[in-house]
């Protein structure tokens, strides 16, 4: 009777035994290997994109975000561009988020009209409610057939999904003013008068002044003197905003001049009627929030924290006009006040927590002076290039590390760098004041020949502000073929790189020593 009780725990133990030999199996680590082929591939882009937004069809033009309160989600409004002879040209769609990482809903909010209607186009506008929460959406109504070609229009909504257009509410610019330019509007509450006030975007004498006018009920408008001074030499201030942070006024704008400063400006007042000058503190003036590729730029705060949204062009480079295409893909920076006044644009926190899974990455080839490994590298410049080269990424990523660079003036980081590197796309730190801008500058430049650096062609530049150490704490999120790069929490660059997708990149050095250190590459989780 006991011989049955031993060989049951005898075939128990071999069970559990078996199990755990099992369980172990089961749970080993499977290497993950990294792609170190170099071989270019050419990607067709399409479809939408989640962290940078842009619909399944179609692109993002002007956005006129606004946040609601009632559900604290931010709307963004925007034009939406369908491109590929579409009948309808910029109808106000709308996509909604709660921090920026990730949107949802496509739908239209204000459609277009008729060919021979003076909502043919739609324009930029801006929406704001009332006291009693009613919704009014001020926007432009375009027809390059009629005269004027551009009239400021109304819709309104309780509900913020269904807008009722309101014929009865339009008017033209005044006398005195061009009335083919007369675009933009954007309504705030000024509490130094008590009221709302509108700006509309116009020219007067072959200068870009801003209309404005004064409501207390958003229904019936009387003119006020305009604003004219902006220290700024802009042909027509492009989708303008004005909000209050702190003690000073700001007012946003985009500069429609087609050169290499068609970008998103902004000025800073003690008054919402004026003067409006650059911010200066040590570090300079750095009066734009980004480089070319961030334009019409608007803001929109929950009461604590403030937002820029702009879009990146599909161009990545300048078309016959001398500019880039217009809409693309959503680009939204935190806006961080400094105590100097100064606006600095850094990565939204939802967008930097979204890439939260680091993924195995590898340096796979390199040429001159580069020792070091697992994140921690030193490049060395040696009568040429020198540089480290990384394995491709396949899916949205962001590029995080430290570089000191308190013995060099000049590296960066390239993309689509495969095959025989004869062809990158270069970010480039210049830390010094000897280029054509006379100030230290991040570029974006075609590198002809890889191997010298040499037969660059400037694509882009937005200001660079050296600290002290020479230390630059970087952040580079990658979506497709949009790159934006976040160093020391205030400066911010957007880019449009088509070769970069899915094709190896690198860090290089062009001048001295850099440290790389903490490098690490973060995939999104779930």
């Amino acid at each position: 009777m006991k011989i049955l009780p031993l060989l049951l725990m005898q075939f128990i133990l071999f069970l559990n035994t078996s199990c755990s030999k099992d369980e172990k199996d089961d749970t080993e680590e499977i290497p993950i290997v990294v792609d170190t082929t170099t071989t270019c591939r050419s990607v067709v882009e399409s479809g939408a994109y989640s962290t940078f937004y842009k619909p399944q069809s179609g692109y993002v033009g002007d956005p006129m975000p606004y946040f609601n309160s009632d559900d604290n989600q931010y709307y963004l409004f925007y034009l939406q561009d369908w491109r590929n002879g579409a009948t309808t040209e910029h109808p106000i769609y709308n996509t909604t988020t709660s921090d920026y990482s990730s949107f949802t809903g496509f739908a239209e909010s204000i459609p277009t009209e008729t060919a021979d209607s003076q909502e043919a186009y739609l324009g930029t506008g801006s929406f704001i409610k009332n006291a009693a929460g009613k919704l009014y959406g001020f926007y432009t109504g375009h027809n390059g057939s009629l005269y004027p070609a551009e009239k400021v229009m109304l819709a309104t909504s309780i509900d913020m999904k269904t807008f009722t257009k309101v014929p009865s509410f339009t008017f033209e610019a005044p006398d005195g003013y061009d009335k083919n330019n007369f675009r933009d509007p954007c309504v705030y509450y000024d509490p130094t008068r008590s009221a709302y006030v509108m700006l509309v975007t116009s020219i007067k004498d072959g200068k870009g002044v801003l209309i404005r006018y004064s409501s207390s009920d958003l229904e019936n408008w009387d003119l006020i003197s305009p604003l004219t001074d902006f220290n700024s030499d802009a042909e027509i201030l492009e989708c303008p905003d004005v909000f209050k942070m702190g003690d000073k006024w700001y007012l946003v704008f985009s500069r429609i001049n087609r050169d290499e400063h068609r970008k998103t400006f902004y000025r800073v007042s003690d008054s919402p009627d004026g003067p409006w000058v650059r911010c200066e503190d040590a570090s300079g003036h750095h009066e734009t929030i980004d480089g070319l590729y961030f334009y019409a730029g608007k803001t929109a705060s929950n009461g604590t924290d403030r937002y820029i949204s702009g879009w990146c062009s599909t161009g990545q480079t300048v078309n016959g006009n001398n500019e880039l295409d217009w809409a693309g893909s959503l680009i939204t920076h935190k806006l961080v006040q400094q105590p100097s006044g100064k606006l600095y644009p850094v990565i939204p926190e939802a967008v930097d927590h979204k890439f939260n899974t680091p993924t195995q990455y590898s340096m796979i080839k390199s040429q001159g002076d580069v020792t070091g490994d697992e994140g921690s590298y030193v490049l060395n410049y040696q009568n040429e290039r020198s540089y480290a080269l990384f394995n491709r990424n396949t899916v949205p990523v962001k590029i995080e590390l430290t570089i000191d660079a308190s013995q060099s003036s000049g590296f960066g980081f390239s993309f689509g760098a495969c095959d025989d590197l004869s062809e990158v796309y270069s970010v480039a730190f210049d830390l010094t004041s000897t280029n054509r801008w006379s100030m230290p500058c991040l570029f974006m430049n075609k590198e002809a020949n890889y191997s010298t650096g040499s037969y660059t062609t400037e694509l882009n530049f937005t200001p660079l502000i050296v600290p002290d150490d020479k230390v630059f704490d970087i952040k580079i999120v990658i979506e497709k073929s949009i790159c934006v790069v976040y160093v020391n929490d205030n400066v911010a660059f957007t880019n449009r790189i088509y070769k970069m997708d899915k094709n190896p990149w690198t860090i290089f050095v062009d001048n001295g020593t850099i440290d790389v250190s903490n490098l690490s590459v973060y995939e999104i989780g779930d």
